[in-house]
């Protein structure tokens, strides 16, 4: 006996809510983004890390020379 999909019932109440928002998937989409950008910061955040060391090395090394 096959009934409608999970997301065709109505169930009343927080059991109701949280099935909802699991059946949802622009929840999912929204994460999947979140994480996309998380990552984009990340190596964004390296690369500046690594051309700052690289670029403050020779500012020392003139600093120290004068």
């Amino acid at each position: 006996m096959a009934g409608p999909p999970l997301s065709q019932h109505r169930i009343r109440g927080k059991a109701g809510t949280v099935l909802g928002l699991i059946a949802d998937q622009n929840g999912a989409t929204a994460v999947e983004y979140t994480l996309i950008a998380v990552l984009v910061v990340m190596a964004f955040v390296t690369l500046i890390t690594a051309i700052g060391d690289f670029v403050s090395t020779p500012f020392e090394t003139i600093a120290g020379k004068l």
